[in-house]
C-alpha cells in the first residue's frame, strides 16, 4: 500500500478490510529537516558511543539521551486526509524495546504529525498532535497519543491536507544498559488504530532508531621489516642497511597506532564522540626482544607527521624488553608512532616481531574505549651467501667434500645449507633445507659430505641435515650457504693424504645484504 491510496476511516470496508491487520506498515526511521523545505527519513539508526554507558547497569540506566532537535520518527503507509478520514478518530500507540521514555517525554506538544499538502509528494510541513489529538499519556514503557482525527485540520479548505508520518522534538530515552555494549540497541514498534474499536490501521515492525558503537577506531600498523647491515664499520651489525623511515641507518619504526573517530554520537545525537573527549589518556605498552639489546640508545613517540619526539624513554626504562608510554588526551585525535634509535657501536639483533597494545585511561564518559593490540616490526640480520659447486657426494670416491664455513665478524650466527643436484640437466633440490648450530665469531664449522646428507649423524646439525633419500647420495652437489654472519666458505678434498683447495670454484662469500651469488 502506498502513499497515493486513500481510505475512509468511517466506511465498514476501510475499518474491516483495506486497512485492519496491514502488518508492517508503519516504519521507524530517523527524520531529516536540513534544508527546512522538506523531512526525509532514514532507517539508518542514530550511532551513540558506547562508553557514555556504564557497565553497572545502574548507572547506565540512568543517562538521558535527548536529541537536540527533530530526530525520530515514523512514516504511515497510509495518508489520513480531511477528505477521506472525516470524523474517524485514530490513536498512534508506541512502544520502546531497550530503553525507556524518560518524564516528559507524554507531552503532547513534543509530537507533530508530518503533512503533506495536495499534488506534493514530499513532507513540507508539520502539524502540532496537541491540535488534532486528544490527549498523550506516556507510562515510560509506551506512550499512547489518543484521538486524533485528520478532521480538526482545517484552514487549508482549498487543498486537501494528508497526515502521513509523525515526528518527536522532545522524545528523550533512559534505561539505556544494553548501549553500554557495542552492538546493543533502543528500538520502537506500535500501530496506528481506530481509537472507538481498537482495530488496527497499521502496524510496524520493530525498527532500531539508535545503537551503540565504539566512539573510536583504533588500528595497529607493523611498519617493514628493517635489515642489519652486514659491513657496518668498524663493528659489523651496527646500523641498518634497510629502514623502515626512509634514508635513516639508525633509527627504526616498531609500530604505528591510528586512532579515528567513528560516526558514534554523545547523548545529543548531534555532537561527535572522539579519543580526545572520550578518554583522558592512552597507555602504550610495546615488548620487543630488540628492547634487550645493548644497540638500543633510546625509544620515543613521535606524534603525528612531525619528527620531533613527543615522549622519551631512557635504556634503563625498557631494558627488560619491555616499555610503556603514557600518551595524552590531546594526541587521541591522531597518530602516533614508537621509534627506537640504536647508538651505532653495539650489534644489532635480528629478532622475531613483538607485540604492542593500547589502553585508554576514563574520561568524562563512564567507560573507557575498548583495549587493543597489535605486532611490531622484526630485525633481520644481512649476511653473506655463498655456493659450491662439485661438491663430492659420500660415495664418490676417492676424494671426499668438506665444507668450511668462517665467521669473521663479531656476532654469532646460523646458517641456511640447501642442497641441489649438480648435473647440468636437473639442478633439482635434494632433501630439504636445513640450519646448522650457530658459529661463533672468528670460528669455523667444518661439514662433510656425509653430515650434510645426514648419513652421518652430526652435533653441529639440530636438524639433521638434508635427509637425502640414499638413492640420490651419488655424483656431484652444489651447495648453497646463507646466513647473517660476515664470513667465507670453503671447499676442500681430501683423500686420506693430501689436501686440495676448491675454493676457486664458489661463489666467495658475498657480505652484501641483497646481493645474488
Amino acid at each position: 500500500m502506498n502513499k497515493q491510496q486513500l481510505y475512509t476511516f468511517g466506511g465498514a470496508l476501510l475499518a474491516s478490510t483495506a486497512l485492519a491487520g496491514a502488518a508492517n506498515a508503519l516504519t521507524w526511521a530517523r527524520v531529516n529537516n536540513a534544508d527546512g523545505n522538506g523531512f526525509t527519513f532514514s532507517t539508518t539508526p542514530f550511532s551513540i558511543a558506547n562508553t557514555l554507558f556504564s557497565t553497572t547497569a545502574s548507572t547506565a540506566n540512568a543517562v538521558t539521551i535527548t536529541p537536540s532537535s527533530l530526530r525520530v520518527g515514523a512514516s504511515f503507509s497510509n495518508l489520513y486526509t480531511v477528505a477521506t478520514a472525516a470524523n474517524t478518530r485514530f490513536s498512534v500507540e508506541i512502544t520502546p524495546t531497550g530503553g525507556a521514555f524518560s518524564t516528559g517525554t507524554a507531552a503532547l506538544n513534543n509530537a507533530n504529525f508530518l503533512i503533506q499538502l495536495s499534488g506534493q509528494t514530499t513532507f513540507t510541513a508539520t502539524v502540532s498532535a496537541s491540535s488534532i489529538c486528544a490527549s498523550a499519556i506516556g507510562f515510560g514503557t509506551q506512550f499512547v497519543i489518543d484521538g486524533c482525527t485528520a478532521a480538526a485540520t482545517t484552514g487549508n479548505a482549498d487543498r486537501s491536507v494528508n497526515l502521513g508520518g509523525l515526528v518527536f522534538s522532545g522524545v528523550t530515552f533512559t534505561n539505556a544498559s544494553g548501549l553500554a555494549t557495542v552492538g546493543g540497541s533502543i528500538s520502537l514498534t506500535g500501530r496506528i488504530y481506530n481509537t472507538a474499536t481498537g482495530g488496527n490501521f497499521e502496524a510496524a515492525a520493530t525498527g532500531n532508531v539508535i545503537t551503540s558503537a565504539a566512539p573510536i577506531a583504533t588500528a595497529f600498523v607493523t611498519p617493514a621489516n628493517t635489515t642489519v647491515s652486514a659491513t657496518s664499520t668498524p663493528t659489523a651489525f651496527t646500523s641498518l642497511s634497510s629502514s623502515n623511515i626512509g634514508t635513516s641507518t639508525l633509527t627504526m619504526d616498531l609500530v604505528t597506532v591510528t586512532i579515528t573517530g567513528t560516526t558514534a554520537l554523545r547523548t545529543d545525537l548531534t555532537t561527535y564522540a572522539n579519543g580526545t573527549n572520550e578518554a583522558s589518556s592512552a597507555t602504550v605498552t610495546v615488548t620487543s626482544a630488540l628492547l634487550s639489546s645493548g644497540a638500543v640508545a633510546n625509544l620515543h613517540v613521535v606524534v603525528g607527521s612531525g619528527a620531533a619526539p613527543a615522549t622519551n624513554a631512557t635504556v634503563a626504562n625498557f631494558s627488560g624488553g619491555s616499555a610503556t608510554f603514557q600518551i595524552a588526551s590531546a594526541a587521541l585525535a591522531t597518530s602516533f608512532r614508537v621509534r627506537v634509535a640504536f647508538n651505532g657501536t653495539s650489534a644489532i639483533p635480528q629478532v622475531s616481531a613483538g607485540t604492542a597494545s593500547i589502553a585508554f585511561g576514563l574520561n568524562a564518559s563512564a567507560q573507557a574505549p575498548a583495549s587493543a593490540s597489535g605486532t611490531t616490526a622484526a630485525t633481520n640480520q644481512g649476511g653473506f651467501r655463498a655456493e659450491l659447486n662439485s661438491f663430492n657426494s659420500s660415495t664418490n670416491l676417492p676424494y671426499s667434500s668438506y665444507m668450511r664455513i668462517h665467521n669473521n665478524g663479531a656476532v654469532a650466527g646460523t646458517v641456511t645449507i640447501t642442497v641441489r643436484n649438480d648435473d647440468h640437466a636437473s639442478g633439482a633440490m635434494l632433501g630439504s633445507s636445513f640450519t646448522t648450530a650457530a658459529i661463533q665469531p672468528n670460528s669455523t664449522m667444518q661439514l662433510s659430505a656425509a653430515e650434510i646428507e645426514g648419513t652421518a649423524t652430526s652435533t653441529k646439525l639440530p636438524s639433521g641435515g638434508a635427509n637425502i633419500p640414499t638413492a640420490s647420495r651419488l655424483g656431484s652437489y652444489t651447495v648453497s650457504i646463507a646466513g647473517p654472519i660476515v664470513g667465507y666458505a670453503q671447499h676442500i678434498l681430501f683423500d686420506g693424504q693430501n689436501v686440495a683447495d676448491l675454493s676457486a670454484f664458489r661463489n666467495g662469500g658475498v657480505t652484501s645484504n641483497n646481493a645474488a651469488p
